[in-house]
This record gives C-alpha cells, sequence and structure tokens, in this order.
C-alpha cells in the first residue's frame, strides 16, 4: 500500500507535484493527515487526488470537521457523530479504528495539555483512550482468530510523538507515554506523527523501534508498504 502522509505545513511542493501530474503520486492509494493542516489544502489533495482521506486533528487545528454554524449544529453533530468526516470528505480517526484494505488504522488526535486550547489532553486522559482502543483491537483480532482470517496489520496515526520518539522536553511537545505501551503491545507496520517541527526535510525523524517504523510525517512523506517491508521518501527533491 502507498501512503501519502501530511502534517502541520500546507506544503507547495507537494501542491506542485499534484499540478504537475508528478508519476510518484498516480498510485497512491490512501492519503492520511496528522493534523494542523488547513481545511483548503486538505480540500485540495481530496478534490486533486481522489482517493480516501483518514485525518487526526493537531492542537492548533483552525477548522471544525463538519463546519458548523451554530450551537444547533453542534448539538447535532454530537448526537449523530457527523464529525467523524469532514464536509468535503474524510474519516476521522480521533479514539476510532477504521479498516481499510489489510489494514487497520487507529488515531489519536492533538497534544499534551499545556493551556486551556483545544485539543490538549494529559497523560492520564491520554491513556483512557489509547486503552478504549486496544480493548476493539483485541475483539478485532480474536474475531478474525476464530474466522481463520489473515492477521491485519495495524497502522498508527497521531497528532503528539511516541515519548521517548522525536518529543522535545517543554511540555507542548512531549509524547505521550501510553502510545509506547500501545506500540509494543500491537507493533504497528508504521506510526505516523506530527507536531514536531524541522525546517529542512533532509533532518527527516524516522525511527524504527522494533517492527514498527516511526514517522514524523511534517511536511509530506510516501510511504509504501509491501508485506513486512516499510519504505519512506521524505525530501520533495528525491520525488522530482
Amino acid at each position: 500500500m502507498k501512503i501519502l502522509a501530511v502534517s502541520d505545513k500546507d506544503d507547495s511542493k507537494l501542491q506542485a507535484c499534484i499540478l504537475q501530474n508528478m508519476q510518484f503520486l498516480q498510485d497512491v492509494d490512501i492519503v492520511i493527515s496528522c493534523g494542523d493542516i488547513s481545511k483548503s489544502y486538505l480540500e485540495f489533495l481530496v478534490d486533486s487526488l481522489k482517493k480516501p482521506l483518514f485525518f487526526v486533528k493537531g492542537n492548533h487545528q483552525t477548522f471544525h470537521p463538519s463546519d458548523h454554524n451554530g450551537y444547533l449544529e453542534k448539538f447535532i453533530s454530537d448526537i449523530y457523530e457527523t464529525d467523524k468526516h469532514l464536509s468535503f470528505g474524510g474519516s476521522n480517526l480521533h479514539a476510532r479504528v477504521e479498516q481499510f484494505k489489510d489494514y487497520i488504522l487507529v488515531g489519536f488526535e492533538g497534544s499534551m495539555k499545556y493551556n486551556k486550547g483545544p485539543f490538549q489532553y494529559t497523560q492520564q486522559e491520554m491513556t483512557k483512550i489509547v486503552k478504549k482502543i486496544e480493548t476493539t483491537l483485541y475483539l478485532i483480532q480474536f474475531k478474525d482468530f476464530i474466522l481463520r482470517r489473515k492477521k491485519r496489520k495495524v497502522i498508527a496515526v497521531s497528532h503528539a510523538p511516541i515519548v521517548g520518539i522525536h518529543d522535545q522536553k517543554d511540555l507542548c511537545h512531549q509524547g505521550f507515554a501510553r502510545f509506547k505501551v500501545f506500540l509494543n503491545k500491537f507493533k504497528p507496520v508504521v506510526w505516523l506523527h506530527g507536531h514536531i517541527h524541522f525546517n529542512d526535510q533532509r533532518n527527516a525523524q524516522i525511527t524504527k523501534i522494533n517492527q514498527t517504523l516511526v514517522v514524523n510525517a511534517y511536511g509530506f512523506h510516501i510511504i509504501n508498504i509491501s508485506d513486512d517491508n516499510v519504505d519512506v521518501v521524505s525530501n520533495a527533491k528525491n520525488l522530482l
């Protein structure tokens, strides 16, 4: 499977590549956003590539998934869970499990709680969310085992990093501890995150932890998954 992963930056290089109909984008299967991407940029990706979009929100997200105009719309959205989808397409992965082809996608929005802003969580709050997903995954895997289905690989998506992997010392950019527990339990084939900025994509943050490749998706990255092999191209210059 081929993933276009984006995060934290509306990248003009990627927009130029899409407008030029570059070959490396022709066989992309899915677009994944790790948060803090503008609505117009995501809409451009969906309209141009015509591929499924899955996303989590970042701590600086500036749009509401369903673009509510008032409290009544927000109330109705909470009841019918319309925030699972963007108004122009795309599925919100936060605290949810989605199945795509032979893979299981899970997602966690936001960052460590450092002020009164939205989409921020304490370690305890995020731990509860992750544990809920762990229970759901165990049930799915048990069902697959009973039905003698092939075990599906997990792809994890978050805005914040895993504690101790690509994170930083300041509270805002610290990683969540429960993410590492999840990684050790379910061994995702790849973990995509954002939130940690760097100015030069040649300084890409890509780390192998046991069987999981952890990728900081800042800007945009192409991830190719074939069986147990994961190949990442993180510098746009290599794609031109």
